[in-house]
C-alpha cells in the first residue's frame, strides 16, 4: 500500500472513532436532560395532587361553614320571634 492510502485510511478510522464517541456524549448528555425532565415532572405532579387534596378541604371548610351559617341564621330567627 501507498503511504498516502494507510494515511487516509487511518485519517477514516479516526474520523470514525471521533463519530462514535461525539454520539455517546449526546446520548449521555440526551439521557441527564431526560432525567432532569423526568425528576421536575415528577415535582411537578407532587404539587398537583398536594393542591388537589388542599382543594377537597376546603370544599368540605366551605360546605360545613355553610351548614354552620343556616343554623346561626335559623336560631337567630327563632330568638327574633320570641
Amino acid at each position: 500500500m501507498e503511504t498516502g492510502t494507510i494515511i487516509a485510511l487511518l485519517a477514516l478510522l479516526v474520523a470514525i472513532a471521533n463519530s462514535l464517541m461525539t454520539g455517546r456524549k449526546d446520548t449521555r448528555t440526551d439521557a441527564a436532560a431526560l432525567a432532569e425532565i423526568k425528576a421536575g415532572m415528577n415535582t411537578a405532579n407532587s404539587g398537583i395532587s398536594d393542591i388537589r387534596v388542599d382543594l377537597r378541604q376546603l370544599r368540605e371548610d366551605v360546605k360545613d361553614h355553610g351548614e354552620r351559617i343556616s343554623n346561626l341564621e335559623a336560631r337567630i330567627e327563632t330568638l327574633e320571634r320570641k
